[in-house]
């Protein structure tokens, strides 16, 4: 009996089984286009894929938070600049109505509808159910004594961890101020008093009375910027505070001794420490500014001491991701007309009819005052959402957009696959699939050819 032991066709078949299972693979890669499907493919590959994978998925969720953040602030900005228009129109019907008494009624009505447009924007101006102009995405302060503080507004405030109580120390802001130590004039004087708005040359008689000099330089005041007051000296002093202001005295004829020699003096403006750290000031306002705090307020004229304040509430409560890093902090005060202002200038809502500085009551400096106050609050704050859109979103919305470009190049390396070379290999299995199989059946062919041979014989 006679036994055929072909190892050929058995070693033929198992490189086209070996064959068979890399096409498979091949044809995979070049269906998904990916070099690694599953583990096995490139397990050390996986790993890093999967950590790109978790990274950019970090990456596109804090880009979306970004892009609905810069939503937020178009929203409020557009309402903004909404309520500066109005503003400018309020400004320009009070200088009109200056000019045009015989129609106040008609600018009163301007201003009215103006006003009531604004409180409209307010109360409306809302992204997702959040209002963003009424004080709903503010910080709330609490412990303000008007005596001490006033116009406090909290803009940005790491709050996450409860209620910040903050200590603010002030010395007080001062005019500039020289004094006249003698008494009723001795001789003829003339002297020229110079303050912040221009300078005013005075002539008085022998015989000249100190009360009578105060009256007539106070009657100069809006040309000088200076007034004058007679208690144990004669004072003059500049009509605001702040280092801005001076005043100043040059006597060109007679006898008019000033206190200490001194001719000249420059105003102060008011020192403020927020729990220790000295604050910008100028005149009697301060602005605080230090990595997540930012902070103005007005302190009361003459306040010298320290006062204690308590903020609240998580503000806009914004986050790019779930790191603390990632959080803005920002608080957007109302910009309601009740608010808009401040108690010295004026609140914008006494522009209204029956108001305190409605037209009819003829005080338009005093209105117009208050309507360029209240548009520099409200520019103030656009500027400040609007760094905040620039620096700290848009800023991060570019890095994030260049790391993604990075981690997708890196991952691509590993993952994606090269078609040219996969396509070259698939023919090469193909090819030898072919061949594998053509020889197979030249075997087969030739063992059968044998074994009938051998049956024959």
């Amino acid at each position: 009996m006679f036994s055929i032991n072909n190892m050929a066709i058995s070693n033929i078949v198992s490189t086209l089984t070996q064959l068979g299972t890399e096409l498979a693979i091949s044809n995979e890669r070049l269906t998904t286009g990916l070099r690694v499907n599953r583990a096995v493919d490139d397990p050390s590959g996986i790993v890093a894929l999967s950590n790109f994978n978790a990274e950019i998925a970090r990456i596109d969720a804090r880009t979306t938070n970004g892009t609905r953040i810069n939503s937020i602030i178009d929203t409020a900005d557009g309402a903004m600049a909404e309520i500066e228009d109005l503003l400018d129109t309020i400004d320009a019907a009070v200088t009109s109505a200056s000019g045009d008494p015989a129609n106040l009624a008609t600018y009163q009505a301007t201003i009215d509808t103006a006003l009531n447009s604004i409180d409209s924007l307010v109360s409306t101006t809302s992204f997702n159910g959040d209002t963003l102009l009424n004080g709903g995405i503010g910080y709330t302060v609490t412990g303000v004594n008007s005596s001490e503080l006033a116009n406090v507004r909290v803009h940005s405030l790491d709050t996450a961890s409860g209620d910040v109580s903050l200590e603010i120390s002030t010395v007080a802001a001062a005019k500039a101020e020289i004094a006249y130590s003698g008494g009723t004039l001795i001789d003829d004087v003339t002297f020229t008093i110079t303050g912040p708005s221009g300078s005013q040359e005075f002539n008085f008689a022998t015989g000249t009375a100190r009360t009578t000099i105060a009256i007539v330089v106070n009657a100069a005041s809006a040309q000088t910027g200076v007034e004058s007051e007679k208690t144990d000296y004669l004072y003059f002093r500049s009509t605001e505070i702040g280092f801005d202001q001076t005043v100043s005295i040059n006597v060109t004829a007679g006898t008019f001794n000033m206190l200490d020699g001194t001719t000249s003096d420059t105003g102060t403006d008011v020192g403020v420490t927020i729990n220790g750290a000295f604050a910008a000031t100028s005149g009697n306002i301060a602005h605080y500014s230090s990595g997540n705090t930012a902070i103005d307020l007005t302190a009361a004229d003459g306040f010298s001491g320290t006062a204690t304040i308590t903020v609240s509430g998580s503000g806009a409560d914004w986050s790019l991701g779930s790191s603390a890093s990632d959080r803005i902090y920002f608080g957007q005060s109302s910009l309601s007309t009740s608010v808009l202002g401040d108690a010295n200038t004026g609140l914008l809502s006494s522009l209204d009819s029956g108001g305190t500085n409605d037209l009819a009551s003829g005080n338009f400096t005093a209105a117009s005052d208050i309507a360029e106050l209240a548009k520099s609050q409200v520019t103030s704050d656009r500027a400040r959402i609007g760094a905040i859109s620039s620096y700290a979103v848009t800023c991060s919305l570019n890095a994030y957009a260049d790391a993604k470009t990075s981690l997708t190049t890196a991952k691509s390396a590993i993952e994606d696959l090269d078609y040219v070379a996969e396509t070259a290999n698939n023919n090469r299995l193909q090819l030898l699939i072919q061949m594998g199989t053509t020889l197979l059946a030249t075997l087969n062919q030739s063992t059968t050819n044998i074994l009938s041979l051998l049956g024959s014989s």
